[in-house]
């Protein structure tokens, strides 16, 4: 049986699968704006899942802190990352990808604090550490990629 601490195989394997979506938009074989609609689609779907992630932990203590930053990056990724009439303001494709970016940085403090707390298990935040150095390495060739 696996220590506590060690990141679970289906975790690991499954959580590294997922970030194939970011590998194949920043190094596959499409063009800069297709990179940047399918990092931008996957990364709407990702923040979404990674906030009922974080809902989830928040339950197992009924922490109210817990429940506002887990819907934080998602409400943030859908007033700014889509194009609608309740957005507050017009921002271009470019600086969308760049606030995705920044979102999926900002996931990692509110892990920490999770795993701090004792809501999250032993292993997460080192996955999460490799999972999001992929995302956000694959992020930033995407915006390098782009033309101002």
């Amino acid at each position: 049986m696996p220590a506590p601490t060690s990141i679970p195989r289906p975790a690991l394997v499954l959580g590294l699968a997922g970030t194939l979506p970011f590998l194949f938009a920043a190094l596959g074989p499409v063009d800069a704006q297709t990179a940047l609609q399918l990092s931008q689609s996957y990364g709407l779907v990702i923040l979404c899942f990674m906030a009922g992630t974080h809902w989830g932990f928040a339950a197992r203590a009924a922490v109210w802190w817990g429940y506002a930053l887990s819907v934080l990056p998602a409400l943030a990724a859908f007033f700014l990352l889509t194009d609608h009439a309740m957005a507050p303001i017009a921002i271009g494709a470019v600086a969308r990808h760049w606030i995705l970016t920044a979102l999926f940085a900002a996931l990692l403090p509110i892990d920490a604090l999770l795993q701090r707390s004792a809501l999250a298990p032993p292993w997460w935040l080192r996955l999460r550490l490799m999972i999001s150095a992929v995302v956000l390495a694959a992020l930033i060739l995407i915006g390098l990629g782009q033309t101002p």
